[in-house]
């Protein structure tokens, strides 16, 4: 990861915005493994108010390379002139103008993503928002080590697929377990 000299506002923005992002919906089909996955323009979508609304911009650019890989380089860019920025190297499996467009998708979806913190949700990314407090709220409210530990066992089972999910969940039955 690269940055400007000063991050400071930029972190402050960056602070502010991730607050605001909620999840990413997963919209799309893979036909060849049957699963849904979030496309670049959900990602976009989750992510470019809040990120606007803070000052950021999102700025995305492919280098030439000679090994026959794509490589984008992600920045977000502060109103402050900050910045921070990565560059990502995705194989383009098909040389051909689709196999160049669909590795420019992929790396583009998951390039910011990964700068913004994102993730994508099971089913439904606003479900999901909802979902989170109820979980943590039955974590929160076990009155015994016993009690915690079925409320942990259940909630786990539910949010499984969720890795984000599932570590405030791991964080709030530690937590938990302390004050009991």
């Amino acid at each position: 990861m690269k940055t400007s000299d000063s991050i400071k506002q930029i972190a402050e923005a960056l602070v502010a915005a991730q607050k605001e992002i909620r999840f990413a919906a997963k919209d799309s089909t893979n036909p060849h493994f049957k699963s849904k996955y979030a496309n670049i323009n959900s990602v976009i979508e989750a992510v470019k108010k809040p990120l606007n609304d803070n000052g950021i911009a999102i700025l995305q650019s492919l280098s030439p390379s000679d090994d026959n890989k794509l490589h984008l380089t992600t920045r977000l860019l502060h109103s402050s002139g900050e910045w921070i920025e990565d560059t990502a190297v995705c194989p383009i499996q098909k040389q051909d103008p689709q196999g160049l467009g669909s590795a420019i998708s992929y790396i583009r979806r998951y390039s910011i993503s990964s700068l913004c913190a994102l993730y994508a949700d099971d089913d439904d990314g606003q479900s999901a928002a909802l979902n989170a407090a109820d979980y943590l709220q039955k974590i929160n409210q076990s009155q015994t080590l016993e009690e915690l530990q079925a409320n942990y066992n259940f909630v786990m089972g539910e949010v499984k697929n969720d890795r984000t999910l599932s570590k405030m969940v791991i964080e709030a039955k530690d937590k938990r377990k302390g004050e009991l």
